[in-house]
């Protein structure tokens, strides 16, 4: 019977001993360099987070003062977009011909405050597009509503103005309504067949 327990209790030593060699295996790998360096690498990580924020909340906070010193900049260009349009039609009215001297009186006062108006837009930023016959024609700046041909005057040029174009400060509030002077399709041709010719004429 004594030789059975000696047996189980070091059966048991011999079970308890890799267990003991285990835990100071863990205890070996805690050292305290070990455990300066992990603390290191995760505040260096939590360094880089925060850096990377701060940097996304200032690009955020620059947007938008951009996005709001914008807003305020055109904030006038619906409401000078609409007036233009009504002070056209008023000016048109302005331009009719009378020879009723009471009619004209009236006339006169009104121009007055047309002025006034254009003026009014003027300090808020609007201006007239400068667009006059025998300008090349600018896509960004002017708007072809129809085309014609002289022959006399160089093709893709205004030919004549329909409708006053303006900006409102660096924006198109609206473009210049023009006719541009474009060559027919069929006498473009013919004059290519006819230089052609010319040139087939030469070399034989």
């Amino acid at each position: 019977m004594s030789e059975d327990k000696e047996k189980v209790v070091s059966a048991t030593e011999e079970t308890k001993a890799p267990e003991k060699k285990e835990k100071t295996k863990k205890k070996k790998k805690d050292k305290p360099e070990d455990v300066i360096l992990e603390i290191q690498e995760e505040l260096a990580e939590i360094k880089d987070k925060y850096f990377r924020s701060l940097a996304e909340a200032e690009n955020f906070k620059k947007r938008i003062n951009e996005d709001l010193k914008r807003e305020r900049k055109y904030a006038g260009f619906s409401l000078a977009n609409k007036l233009i349009d009504s002070i056209e039609v008023f000016n048109q009215a302005l331009n009719m011909e009378t020879n009723d001297p009471n009619l004209k009186n009236f006339l006169y006062g009104f121009r007055m405050i047309d002025d006034m108006f254009l003026n009014a837009l003027k300090e808020e930023g609007v201006s007239i597009i400068d667009t006059k016959v025998g300008n090349e024609f600018d896509p960004s700046k002017q708007q072809a509503m129809d085309k014609e041909y002289n022959p006399d005057k160089p093709e893709n040029t205004v030919l004549k103005v329909l409708k006053k174009g303006y900006l409102f400060k660096d924006r198109i509030l609206r473009p210049s309504t023009v006719i541009i002077n474009i060559k027919p399709e069929e006498e473009k041709q013919n004059i290519e067949i006819e230089e052609s010719n010319e040139e087939k004429g030469k070399d034989e």
